[in-house]
């Protein structure tokens, strides 16, 4: 099982590239609270509908309150509901970026990767050519932020420049 939190979800959605996740995974599940994270966000990110009828993302409810209960101590709803659903079954890899959240995954043993993750992945996988460009649309459409450095320790590493 392959389990997410929001934000990469509206990082692929808002560039149109839902696609890649689909080639990368086949199938995604989310808690509950990460759907109404989603909905919440139809204001800003108005093509955040195509997620919900992408049809290789499911909805799940979690079933451990207190695990929940406990991650969101420090973390938003959606996050630790995510966390807790990857917990629960066990999950092949959690797709998160927050750093707190990826703090609480490290600490439970869970695997997990982000948005660039997910990029530099495709680009092994031939799924897409180039990272760059959609680093940069993600980076404008999505709001996305990433450290300069970073960014470009991820394209010199990746070849693109």
């Amino acid at each position: 099982m392959i389990v997410s939190n929001t934000t990469p979800l509206i990082n692929f959605c808002t560039i149109g590239r839902l696609d890649i996740l689909e080639k990368l995974f086949t199938e995604i599940s989310i808690p509950l609270a990460v759907k109404v994270e989603l909905e919440e966000k139809k204001d800003l990110f108005p093509n955040i509908e195509s997620i919900f009828r992408s049809g290789f993302i499911s909805i799940r409810e979690i079933e451990n309150k207190n695990t929940f209960k406990s991650l969101s101590i420090d973390l938003d709803n959606g996050e630790a509901e995510a966390i807790t659903l990857a917990i629960e079954n066990n999950a092949e890899l959690l797709l998160l970026d927050e750093i707190a959240g990826r703090n609480q995954a490290e600490y439970h043993g869970l695997l997990f990767t982000g948005t660039i993750g997910c990029l530099i992945l495709a680009k092994k996988q031939g799924i897409i050519k180039e990272i760059k460009q959609l680093l940069d649309e993600m980076k404008t459409k999505s709001r996305f932020w990433i450290h300069i450095d970073l960014y470009n320790k991820i394209l010199k590493e990746n070849l693109e420049i």
